[in-house]
């Protein structure tokens, strides 16, 4: 075959590789000045190659691995340049962290970026956002590096990471293992509460399986039932008022951060100072726009997916009703006057005392 190219000349060879690589396109592409076939695909480099991302490098791997990024996304959805750039980084960064020996060749990096993107193709799936595509390569290259860490949580917990799962939650395991790990559970006094229902035992049990065997027992895991809850599936309004309800947060300690799914993923430890604020979640990028720059909500607001909870705070001005006391009717009864999720429904109540001077012992975030 190689003889073949000969006669070929430098552009020939580049053209019947191109059509090996994806037959009946490459005369048919768009003009281009620097086109390459890496990991099963016709990918041109221009657009990579002129990005700031890669600070003046023309490493062909690297440049190919930012394009896979930039081709997973529709293109009536295309991510921001800057976008793609941070998320090719944080992607790049953790396949050097987790594979140390192969750090300068990108070839299974970009295989995997392949793999997950070709996956949604497969499927029929379409991809909305690039967060996606960062998420499941994160967790195709982690996945085995989580399994074996040595992260537990607290044998003397002063602090409670509460986390739900639903049976929907199968790879939960892994993201509760990374945020024991990047929180530095262990040493800095986390303690793991896994809240659940009925339908989602398996999930507490691959949770606890994921867990060093001579801590597993330090795992807390508490059931919807036990708070009154008797429901199969739990719906995201039920689940969103539970979140602002007292009775999620009984027993537990001082500070609190909840989370729930598998879409969370943990990177570092939480500071004494973003700590001692009553709630803290990442910013909403909504609340940017004037139009909400300074309603309740914004504020003092932040995403509740992981977020910090202050428990005297709920049970003070949260819901009340405690379905195992007042039934779950009364319980649902005041759900329906929230009117919001619990993130924005907790920072408006929030807001309501900094406007009316009656903080106390509260501590919004600036």
């Amino acid at each position: 075959m190689l003889a073949k190219y000969r006669g070929f000349g430098a552009f020939g060879a580049a053209l019947v590789l191109l059509r090996a690589c994806c037959p009946g396109r490459a005369e048919s592409m768009p003009p281009c000045m620097e086109r390459r076939c890496m990991i099963g695909r016709c990918l041109c480099l221009d657009q990579a190659f002129n990005s700031n991302c890669l600070d003046g490098a023309r490493n062909p791997h690297a440049a190919a691995f930012l394009y896979a990024l930039i081709d997973a996304v529709p293109k009536d959805r295309t991510a921001r340049v800057e976008q793609i750039c941070l998320i090719s980084k944080s992607l790049r960064q953790t396949y050097e962290a987790l594979h140390e020996r192969d750090a300068r060749n990108m070839t299974k990096l970009l295989e995997q970026v392949a793999l997950v993107t070709d996956g949604y193709r497969a499927l029929g799936h379409r991809v909305h956002r690039i967060g996606v595509t960062f998420y499941d390569v994160f967790m195709h290259l982690a996945r085995e590096a989580l399994l074996e860490m040595d992260a537990c949580p607290s044998a003397t917990p002063s602090r409670t990471l509460m986390w739900f799962v639903s049976s929907r939650d199968v790879d939960a395991a892994l993201n509760v293992k990374l945020a024991l790990a990047a929180l530095e559970a262990e040493s800095r006094g986390w303690g793991l509460r896994v809240v659940h229902n009925s339908q989602a035992k398996a999930v507490v049990d691959s949770v606890e399986r994921a867990l060093p065997a001579h801590c597993r027992s330090r795992l807390e895991s508490v059931s919807l039932a036990s708070m009154g809850i008797n429901l199969p599936r739990i719906r995201r309004g039920q689940l969103s008022c539970l979140q602002a309800s007292k009775i999620y947060f009984e027993g537990t300690r001082d500070t609190v951060v909840i989370a729930g799914g598998e879409d969370v993923i943990v990177r570092r430890p939480i500071s004494d100072q973003e700590l001692s604020y009553t709630m803290l979640g990442a910013p909403w990028t909504w609340c940017r726009a004037p139009k909400h720059k300074n309603t309740d909500e914004c504020r003092f607001g932040g995403n509740g997916g992981f977020a910090i909870r202050n428990p005297a705070f709920v049970a003070e001005h949260g819901i009340q009703a405690r379905p195992k006391v007042e039934g779950f009717k009364a319980w649902a009864r005041e759900c329906g006057t929230m009117h919001h999720n619990d993130d924005i429904y907790l920072a408006i109540k929030m807001n309501e005392l900094y406007v009316n001077g009656t903080l106390g012992r509260f501590r919004p975030a600036p």
